[in-house]
């Protein structure tokens, strides 16, 4: 695939910084993509459009596609037991390196984790399939069972955070009819946010316990999305929580890393605690309809557009907490 939009993602910052146990080194940054086929292996070419019983599935050399950088095996324990995220090779097969002039697509992402880029969207909106798959099953994983919007209907959701995923978070729980706020101490980005119709709490002037009560009539938010990776926020995610709500980790923290939570807001408040985990099938699926069909505003969260040279000015950006989210054109 030719490479027309790539996107910086915090995943990526990470890595940059400190390196990730999952991604191998030398890394090779970059998975979240758009662009254009340009070459197919001849069981590509045969197959692909047969392995689903999906027309958009039939691809050709020309065709502008929206993917993710993983699939699940169908094979193993997980898969078996519709835990596809957590395939036991989701991780060692996944493909990085969109900050490139081309990428290689497997079989595997093609058939299962692949769309034709539908002629309403630009590649860098088209690129936004991975993260929002990600939150896709964020929110489905946090309602559990499945269907996510009788369960969201008039929730007061505290998301903390207030970068791409929250804000991501916000809007598909508005869309489920939940009614979200971010925390977050970056008025830049409290500011998009607001102009996407999403209240916010400024962390810096506030104190989000207290803001949080105030618009619960004193019992705390029904659910709590931390968004931030932060060891220390994860601690104190659970007191926004009202007795009976659910604290979801989606921000994730180094591997080696341990936290503490007051055990009586666990036992006797019944707050559940859960960490969603990546992407399946459905959710890149449901996921491409939301970008299909416009209901997400995804072109609000692109900072600026940069060519592939200017890549490590774009990082050094992000370091220094500048802009949101920036789109890579090679």
């Amino acid at each position: 695939m030719r490479v027309r939009a790539a996107l910086t993602d915090g995943t990526d910052l990470k890595t940059y910084r400190r390196g990730h146990p999952k991604m191998p080194m030398p890394t090779r940054f970059g998975h979240e993509f758009s662009g254009d086929i340009v070459a197919m292996g001849e069981s590509v070419s045969k197959s692909a459009g047969n392995s689903v019983n999906d027309a958009n599935k039939n691809f050709a050399v020309g065709d502008a596609i929206m993917s993710v950088h993983t699939a699940p095996c169908g094979t193993c324990f997980w898969c078996k037991n519709n835990q596809q995220e957590l395939c036991e090779t989701i991780m060692s097969t996944m493909i990085l390196g969109a900050y490139a002039d081309h990428i290689i697509i497997p079989h595997r992402i093609l058939t299962q984790n692949t769309y034709k880029k539908p002629e309403n969207l630009s590649y860098t909106e088209a690129a936004f399939l991975e993260p929002l798959s990600c939150v896709v099953h964020s929110i489905t994983y946090l309602c559990h069972p499945e269907e996510p919007k009788g369960r969201l209907e008039g929730r007061t959701i505290a998301i903390i955070g207030n970068g791409a995923f929250a804000i991501l978070h916000a809007q598909l729980l508005k869309h489920y009819g939940a009614n979200p706020i971010i925390i977050g101490r970056n008025e830049q980005r409290n500011a998009i946010a607001n102009s996407l119709n999403i209240p916010t709490i400024n962390s810096r002037e506030e104190n989000p316990l207290d803001a949080v009560l105030a618009r619960t009539e004193n019992r705390g938010a029904d659910a709590v999305i931390e968004c931030t990776g932060n060891a220390e926020v994860w601690q104190e995610a659970p007191q926004l929580a009202r007795r009976g709500g659910t604290v979801s980790f989606f921000g994730g923290l180094p591997s080696s890393t341990q936290v503490a939570f007051q055990a009586s807001l666990i036992h006797y408040d019944e707050i559940r605690l859960i960490g969603p985990f990546h992407l399946t099938p459905k959710s890149v699926r449901i996921a491409y309809e939301l970008l299909r069909d416009r209901k997400i505003d995804v072109a609000s969260l692109i900072s600026g557009t940069f060519p592939l040279d200017d890549i490590a000015d774009v990082f050094e950006c992000l370091d220094r907490g500048e802009g949101l989210k920036y789109a890579i054109e090679p």
